[in-house]
């Protein structure tokens, strides 16, 4: 995985790096298997390339759980809204389709990746504008 990712030079880059194949693969597989496997070689990546693991491992999550909004099955949450959809209207509740709900959770994922991307110096541990700051 880490010669996937690369060696960034900075963690704004190894941040977008990291975000764009999580957010891609937790859309058609379980957020929380994603995170759960990708966090020892997130770990790993991240002493490899000089960057704390702090810079990195918050990023992962939210790029798993944004990934997560973009189909029906990327996290249980919208799987057992359709259940109850359609256990309250029977027939009369729309089909849900796999891709359905990409028309809001893509512009959503994209929006939230690049917030993560700005904020992430002033909001996570270990940020260059974030040192000495006890907030």
């Amino acid at each position: 995985m880490g010669k996937l990712l690369g060696r960034p030079r900075s963690p704004a880059s190894a941040q977008l790096r990291l975000m764009v194949p999580i957010s891609i693969v937790s859309a058609f597989l379980n957020n929380t298997p994603v995170v759960a496997v990708m966090i020892p070689i997130v770990q790993r990546w991240g002493r490899n390339i000089h960057i704390s693991p702090r810079q990195l491992l918050i990023p992962l999550s939210f790029a798993s759980i944004l990934g997560g909004t973009c189909t029906l099955i990327g996290t249980s949450t919208n799987l057992v809204v359709v259940g109850l959809l359609q256990e309250r209207y029977g027939s009369l509740a729309p089909t849900i389709g796999l891709f359905d709900l990409g028309q809001y959770g893509v512009p959503v994922a994209f929006a939230g990746l690049a917030y993560v991307l700005v904020a992430a110096p002033w909001l996570l541990p270990g940020g260059k504008r974030g040192k000495g700051s006890r907030g």
